[in-house]
C-alpha cells in the first residue's frame, strides 16, 4: 500500500510539473504586447468612448486574444491580470505611432486569436493628371496603396462636360481581401480619346464641378 501511494504522489508530481512546464511554454509562446509608454488606458470594448478598466504601465505585459486594424488605430482585446469582474479588457495603439510592441504575433495561430481589419485602403498619387496614351493603357503603376493585407485595383473612367470644355475623370476603387473598399478620383488625359461608349457621364455619380480644370492636351 505504500508503494502504491508513493507511486501516486510521483504520479501527481510528475503531471504538476508536467502542467507547469506546459503553462510556461504557452505563455512564452503565446501572442502578447508590452506598453511603451508611460500609461496606457484599458476599456471595456474596443472604443475610446467605452468606460475604462483602468491603465497599464510602461513594460506590463498582456496576453492577446484578438486584434482589430482600424485606419488610425489598432485595438487589442486582453487578458486581464487579476480583475475579478472582468476578464478581458481593450488597448488602443496608434498605428503609424504605436505605444505596443507586439510579440509572437506570427505564431498566434489558435482558433482564439482572430485579426480583424476594418480599415480601408489608402490610395495616394502625386500629380493633379493622370496621362496615358488611350483607355486600354490604363495601368496603376502611378498609385501608392496602404493596406496591410493583400487588395486588387480596379477602376472607371468618366466624361465630365462643361459649358466650355470637357474633362475625363477616372475613379480608383481599392479593395482588400476583408473587401474594405476605398475610392479616389483623379483627372486624367489621352492621348487618344475614348468614345463615349467607352466612358460613363460624370453625372451619374456626382454633379458637375466645372471648376475650370480643363482637359490638357499633352502633346502641347
Amino acid at each position: 500500500m505504500k508503494k502504491f501511494f508513493k507511486i501516486l504522489i510521483i504520479a501527481l508530481l510528475l503531471f504538476a510539473v508536467y502542467k507547469g512546464v506546459r503553462k510556461f511554454i504557452e505563455y512564452k509562446t503565446a501572442w502578447k504586447i508590452m506598453i511603451t509608454e508611460e500609461k496606457v488606458n484599458i476599456r471595456e470594448q474596443a472604443t475610446v468612448y467605452s468606460n475604462k478598466l483602468g491603465e497599464a504601465n510602461r513594460n506590463d505585459v498582456f496576453i492577446v486574444k484578438e486584434k482589430v486594424l482600424e485606419n488610425k488605430y489598432v485595438w487589442y482585446k486582453i487578458v486581464l491580470k487579476n480583475d475579478k469582474d472582468h476578464q478581458y479588457g481593450w488597448i488602443s495603439s496608434e498605428r503609424k505611432y504605436p505605444y505596443v510592441k507586439e510579440v509572437n504575433e506570427k505564431k498566434a495561430k489558435t482558433k482564439d486569436s482572430v485579426v480583424t481589419d476594418n480599415a480601408k485602403p489608402v490610395i495616394k498619387f502625386n500629380e493633379d493628371f493622370y496621362y496615358t496614351k488611350d483607355i486600354n493603357t490604363i495601368n496603376y503603376e502611378h498609385l501608392t496603396i496602404t493596406d496591410d493585407s493583400e487588395y486588387k485595383i480596379t477602376s472607371e473612367v468618366y466624361k465630365e462636360t462643361c459649358p466650355d470644355y470637357y474633362q475625363y475623370w477616372i475613379v480608383y476603387t481599392a479593395t482588400d481581401k476583408y473587401d474594405n473598399k476605398a475610392s479616389k478620383t483623379q483627372a486624367i488625359v489621352f492621348e487618344q480619346e475614348p468614345s463615349d461608349d467607352d466612358v460613363k457621364n460624370l453625372a451619374d455619380i456626382r454633379s458637375s464641378i466645372c471648376t475650370g480644370k480643363q482637359q490638357k492636351n499633352q502633346t502641347n
